[in-house]
C-alpha cells in the first residue's frame, strides 16, 4: 500500500480531530477565562477601553470648543484646571460603570483629556499686502 492509498482516511481522522478540539476549546475557554477573572478580580473588556477612551475624546472636544471660543486659554489646559477637573469628572459620571471597571478616577482622566486637547499654539496669520495691478500698456 502506498501513501495515496491512506490520504482519504488520514483527512477524515484530521477533521474529526479539528472538530473535538474546536468543541473542546468553545467548552473550556470561557470557563479558564471566568476562572481566571474570578481569581484575579480583573475583568476588562475592549468596549470598557473604548467607552472610557470615547467619554474622554468627548470632554476634550468641549476643552477645545471652549478654546476656539476664547473662553479658556491653552496655557489654562493643565490637570488642576477648575474646567478641565469638571470636565473629567462629568466625563467619569457619563460612563459609571466602565470607568469603576477600569478604575479611571477624575484624577486619570484629567490627565486623559489633558493629553488629548490640542495645546499647540495656533500660527499667527501673516497678511502681506499686495500692490495694486499696474496698467499694461502706454501709459495716456
Amino acid at each position: 500500500m502506498t501513501a495515496a492509498d491512506f490520504a482519504p482516511v488520514i483527512q477524515g481522522v484530521a477533521t474529526v480531530l479539528a472538530t473535538i478540539v474546536t468543541a473542546l476549546a468553545a467548552i473550556y475557554v470561557p470557563r479558564a477565562i471566568a476562572a481566571f477573572e474570578l481569581r484575579t478580580g480583573i475583568s476588562l473588556t475592549d468596549q470598557q477601553r473604548a467607552t472610557v477612551i470615547g467619554a474622554a475624546a468627548t470632554a476634550a472636544g468641549i476643552i477645545q470648543t471652549k478654546i476656539d471660543q476664547g473662553l479658556i486659554k491653552v496655557a489654562d489646559v493643565n490637570v488642576n484646571s477648575p474646567t478641565v477637573r469638571a470636565e473629567a469628572i462629568a466625563a467619569v459620571l457619563r460612563v459609571p460603570d466602565s470607568a469603576a471597571a477600569l478604575k479611571t478616577t477624575p484624577d486619570a482622566m484629567a490627565a486623559i483629556i489633558v493629553g488629548k486637547v490640542d495645546t499647540k499654539p495656533v500660527p499667527a496669520v501673516v497678511v502681506v499686502p499686495v500692490a495694486p495691478p499696474q496698467p499694461i500698456g502706454p501709459s495716456p
